[in-house]
This record gives structure tokens, sequence and C-alpha cells, in this order.
């Protein structure tokens, strides 16, 4: 069951066919009895009257709130009717897609746009792993993720896994502390991590990449680095140390905020213990243009101070018989797709390693080593078209017109930063088909809307680099719900791609996936899954999965596509240093996107006790800005940037610098009206509305947005608009 990513073990109590309780499953093997608040509202999920339960078609005016019911047959050969049309006038290429955040199968969309002929699926990947997957892949052929904690020294680095991941990182972090390691967090506002810390490195906002090449420069410096490892695994050591050589502590000092001695301290702390571990944090990948010089710095951290695939250290390769099960890359279909359409991918022009020229080349320096060692880098991942270019052709019809789109259980007037972009982008659509849980802004903009089944109406597998799981199908889906697999097998048969769906469901296609390991999934369910006995240092065997077989300190693909090979920090262009005369008009650094329980980006705002524990959208400031500002705690401000201006209530605390405003995301309003211009009022405390999208705020390399490190102004609402 999972209302966010982990899918975690749980026993559902059903009475009179209803879920009435969730409770932890004391024998799942990984989660061990233990499910958070935003699990236990499961059962509010499931039964809650908003839910979306059939089929409906837009009647009227596109956002006029008006539907006809339909049935899913009706509906999905209306849907594929209108898309062969579209197809047939403007090419496959005049489809996109959105994703959301893994309640669904995402390899089953990639096969279809596969099969169909379209380049241009997108998400808020560019914001959220998926750049420090694509760059991880680049430097050492795969991405590394937490599991169990057995190192000495632990970095949580843009992490506050209390709020995002409480059952499984954040409950490492603990045992790991009593078991006596140490923990450093760099984080600019003062968490419960951070209090949990021995250091506490209070950054200033987007200046991750020069605390990481101090520590690298630091670490080099001192010959605090593993020589061995360097010397017989690595390229451009060299080069690396030239790349890190200004980045002394004075200079880091001054442009991160953190002092000198702290700086030396945490890098030697990190450096010196073995072995060390820094987990991957959502913080580094929302920063715009330093977001993917993030993951890449990151990387060389754990690489030359040889972490990487020892016990306790930072694991990439696949255990045991974990590899032999067939992965999602290669239900994907990918190679489906021919040349003549990947070209067209929009965005890929200006952000060639996230589009399928980066993913390309890490495909093929995957597909060199020995089947079940790496991971092949998923396309869903990791070659996205650009969702700024693809709004941006809906309105345009430049370079080609999008005329079509399906978002799945993604909402991206919530979720894409220029929200009246994408709004426009949206309205101008021929056909907007959307399947959700919920009748939601975007879906209220939507011609035709599916009904989706909750995680506990559907089965999955849980498949990690050390372990796989089954997630049985908890109950019979309600009403008409489906799955996403139905709703893509049903498109994708009415268009012409039977042969390439043999699998009438998706136990099938898990049956498909298990056969390498003589099990099927109902089979898999009896056994509560398998967990692979992990070897070490399998890179003396079979090196890494790069274009050279060792960690690329410097990157041959980034060089290759025209980017910086090694890393480099770029001061964020909307911060009191790159914009100082803009800093004149709004003062203050501005974050969002900071997790608060339960709620889950712009999920959960239906269900009555999340809230009544979050009843309005909250800004927090520091005590001496309220008082300066005459702000008093549940004041409703107004937030502004170049981009727009949103309202929220102020909260009051000494967590975040006197020169900060940490702005909660995701926010609408579902007790509102659903029709235009009302939206369930998607304008009014959208933290999106504030975000820029412009090409010159992006990563170069992947096109990250900063969601982070922008400027703004706040003031007490004197009169409501």
């Amino acid at each position: 069951m999972w209302l966010c990513h982990p899918r975690c073990g749980t026993l559902l109590h059903i009475e009179d066919g209803r879920i009435v309780k969730v409770t932890g499953d004391p024998n799942h093997p990984v989660t061990r009895g233990v499910i958070c608040e935003r699990g236990r509202l499961m059962p509010d999920h499931v039964h809650h009257p908003q839910r979306l339960n059939y089929p409906l078609k837009r009647k009227g005016q596109k956002g006029g709130g008006q539907w006809q019911r339909l049935t899913w047959e009706q509906a999905l050969d209306e849907v594929a009717e209108k898309l062969s049309g579209l197809k047939d006038r403007y090419g496959a290429e005049t489809l996109a897609f959105t994703h959301g955040t893994k309640r669904t199968y995402h390899w089953d969309c990639r096969r279809f746009f596969n099969l169909f002929g379209s380049p241009n699926t997108c998400g808020v990947n560019n914001v959220c792993m998926c750049p420090s997957y694509a760059t991880e892949y680049a430097t050492y052929g795969g991405m590394i993720m937490p599991g169990h904690i057995g190192a000495s020294c632990i970095v949580l680095w843009g992490a506050n896994p209390v709020n995002s991941d409480p059952v499984g990182l954040y409950a490492e972090l603990v045992r790991a502390k009593k078991q006596g390691a140490q923990l450093i967090v760099v984080e600019p506002r003062r968490t419960k991590e951070a209090e949990m810390a021995d250091l506490w490195l209070q950054i200033r906002p987007g200046t991750d990449v020069a605390l990481m090449l101090g520590w690298i420069r630091l670490i080099i410096e001192e010959d605090l680095y593993d020589k061995d490892f360097v010397n017989n695994w690595t390229v451009g050591f060299e080069e690396l140390k030239t790349a890190a050589a200004d980045y002394v502590p004075e200079k880091v000092a001054k442009i991160t905020g953190i002092p000198e001695e702290l700086i030396a301290k945490a890098a030697r702390m990190y450096a010196t213990a073995k072995p060390a571990i820094i987990p991957w944090g959502y913080g580094l990948d929302k920063q715009g243009v330093n977001a993917t010089q993030c993951a890449r710095a990151r990387a060389i951290l754990r690489s030359i101070t040889g972490n990487l695939e020892v016990p306790g250290g930072e694991s990439l390769s696949m255990a045991g018989d974990i590899g032999k099960i067939i992965d999602w890359e290669a239900l994907e279909m990918n190679a489906a797709i021919p040349a003549s359409q990947r070209v067209k991918q929009l965005g890929a022009d200006l952000y060639p390693f996230f589009g399928f020229p980066g993913w390309e080349k890490n495909q093929a320096a995957n597909k060199k080593l020995p089947a079940g060692y790496l991971a092949a880098p998923e396309a869903w991942h990791s070659n996205l078209a650009h969702a700024r270019e693809v709004v941006n052709a809906m309105i345009t019809g430049k370079p080609y017109p999008v005329k079509a789109a399906i978002s799945l259980a993604s909402n991206p007037l919530l979720s894409f930063p220029n929200t009246m972009q994408v709004f426009e982008g949206l309205k101008s659509l021929e056909l907007y088909v959307v399947m959700e849980y919920y009748l939601t802004p975007s879906a209220a903009l939507a011609d035709y809307v599916f009904p989706a089944s909750s995680t506990v109406e559907q089965p999955e597998l849980w498949l990690t680099r050390d372990f796989c799981m089954p997630c049985p199908q908890g109950i019979e889906p309600l009403y008409e719900r489906r799955n996403s697999y139905d709703f893509y097998r049903g498109l994708g048969i009415r268009l012409g791609q039977e042969a390439h769906w043999p699998w009438e469901t998706v136990e099938q296609v898990y049956d498909y996936c298990l056969a390498p390991i003589g099990l099927t999934f109902k089979a898999f369910c009896d056994q509560y899954g398998i967990f692979g006995e992990r070897e070490f240092r399998l890179y003396e065997k079979y090196g890494f999965g790069t274009p050279s077989g060792k960690v690329e300190l410097k990157s041959s693909i980034f060089e290759e596509l025209n980017l910086p090979p090694l890393p480099v920090y770029r001061e964020p262009v909307l911060t009191p240093v790159g914009s100082p005369d803009l800093a004149k008009e709004y003062p203050f650094v501005l974050i969002t996107g900071s997790r608060f329980m339960p709620m889950y980006h712009s999920e959960q705002r239906q269900i009555e006790k999340a809230r009544k524990k979050h009843p309005d959208p909250v800004v927090t400031i520091h005590p001496s800005t309220a008082e300066k500002l005459s702000l008093a705690a549940g004041d409703w401000a107004v937030i502004s940037t170049p981009s727009g201006k949103i309202r929220q209530k102020v909260r009051i605390s000494d967590s975040i610098r006197e020169d900060m405003v940490d702005l909660q995301h995701g926010w609408w309003f579902p007790e509102s009206e659903e029709k235009l211009p009302e939206l369930f009022r998607v304008f009014e405390s959208n933290a999106n509305i504030l975000c820029p999208d412009d090409h010159e705020v992006c990563s170069q390399e992947t096109g990250s947005w900063p969601h982070s490190a922008l400027l703004c102004r706040i003031e007490k609402e004197t009169e409501r608009t």
C-alpha cells in the first residue's frame, strides 16, 4: 500500500465490505509493522465521497463543470478514435503526457507512447530525483538509493525524511544514531534532523555545489581521498583537482554563509569515517541552474572517498537473484520508437542530456555490462521532453502542434512552474484526457476523465536493487475504477498495438517478470518476496556502467554533449547575489517544496483528517521578519515574486534564517467551485505561480527549474480581492 513512494506493508481491516482501519504488517520484512500518519489515511482515501468512480466526458465549455457518464469501452473507443485522427493530421508527436509520482505503473505509459510514436512524455522528473538518477548513471552507471544504513557517518544533504520518508530513511537514521553513527546535516532550516546532528551546516539556499567543491578540494589537499580507488577506478582526477582548487574555505564560506571552520570540520568528518554515505535529497534537485552539478559533485564525493560498493557504503549494483527479474526498462519497449521520432522530442535540443541523446549514451554504456549487474536506465526516469517546451507547443503550435495530452495521476496546474502558462496550454488542447482519483483542477479542464484505482485495489511489485516484494491487491476495485495498465492496454489495442500487449492483466505481466527466477506472482505473494545476497566490489570484475568502464570524475558523456564535464558552481539568477537590484524590491530568499505530513504534494486536500491538521496553506518567516513587517501568526500574507503573487497564512519560527521565506506547495481547495473561473481556487495559494521556468534559470544539463533560491516579497494582506 502506498500514498507516496514506499510500498509499506499493511493489513486492511474490513467490515461489511469497507476498509475501516489500516495497520502495519508486523511480518513485513522491510517496513516491519510501521506505517506513518499518511498511510493511516488509506480508508479515507479509498472510500472518499469525492472519488472518481466512473468515466466522464465533458459537456459544454471546457472547465464548465458539466459531465456525462460513459462506459469504459465507449470512453476508450472515443479517445482512441480522436487520437488516431490527430495522429493522421499532425503526426504521433502531437500527443504529450504528464507523469505523476508513481502511484501508477509508469512503464506502461512509456510502452504505449513508444508504440504510438510520440517522444513527448514529460513531468516533474526534472526537479525530483531524476536529474540525480541520470547524472549518476553518467558518472558510475547507476543510481544510489538508501536502504539499511550501516555507515559510520551520514550526510543528510537537502533531505527532511521525518516528513518525506518517516518509515524508511528517518527510521534508519534514528537507529544508526543510536548505534553511534555521526550525522552531518546540510539544510537551511533547523529541521528535526538538524537538531539531531553532530554538525548542522545552515547553508544559503542554492549554493550547495560550492560547498561540495570546497569539500572535494580539502579532501584532495589533505590526502583524505582513497588513493587506491582513485588511481585504479576513476578517470579525470587531475582535472577535478584543478576544477576544485579555487574553493578554499574562505571563498566557500562567503558563498554559502557557513563558517570556515565548520566547512573544514564537516569535510574531514565525512572523509575520515569509514564507511560514509550521502543519501539522495530532494532539496538538491529543485535548485534550477545548479541541480545537475549538485548530483555530479555528490557522486564524486562518494567516489573519491572510497565509499562505493563497500559494506555499509553506497551500493548501486543489484544483489543476487534480483538482477534476474525482468525490470521496468525492459517493459518500456524503448526500441519501438524510431530515430525519426526521437529527434522530435521537445526540449532535447536545449537539454540533450535529459532527452534521447543523453539517455542513449547511458543505455549504451549499460548494455556493455553483464545482464543483472547494474540496472538499465529507465526512460521514464531520465529521458523526457521538457514541460515548458511542451506547453509552448500547445499554445503556439511551434515547432509543431501539440494538440492532445494525457495526464495520469498528475496535476500539472499544481506540479509545474509558470502556472498561468500551463493553464493556457491545457485550455488550448483539442483532446485532454485525465486518469485520476479525484477531480483535480487539471482534471476539471479535461475532455475525458477516467477513474483510477487506489493502490490497495491493484497489485504491484516493489523492485529495488536489494529486494523485490510483492504488493498483492487488497480489495477488488470499487465501482468502475481501473489500474493504469488496463487504461493503456485498452487504448493500445484500439490503436493497433494488440500484439505488444499480450497479457490480459497486470498480474500476468508480473508472472512474465518473475519467470526467470521460477515464480508466479501468486507464489511470490505466498513467500513474501526475496532478498538478494549482496556481493561487494563487483566493479573489480565488471567495471562501472560508463563509456570508460570507470567512475568518470570528468564525464565523457557530458563532454560529448557540450556540457561541463566537471562540477561547476553557478550563482542562481534570482538571488541577492545574482540579482542585487531586483533584491531591493524582493528582499527575501524564497524556498518552496518543504514536506509536511500527512500531505503529499497536492494530494490529501480532500481528506478531513488531513485538513484538520492543515486547514490552510502556511508560509513560515523568522520572528524578526514578522516584527519588522508587522505580521502576526495567523495573518494572511501576500507573497510575490516577479512571476506572480499568492496568499498564505503566516507561521512564525526561528527555525529558518531571517532572510528566508519558506512556502508550502501544492495548495488548492477541493471544497470550492469546480468550474471556471474559480477552478477550485487553484490560483490563490499555489506556490508554483511564483516559480519561473525561463531557460536562463534552468539547469543547462537537465532543464531543472527552480523551486528554491528565488527572490520574494512578503507583506500583510490588507484587502482581499
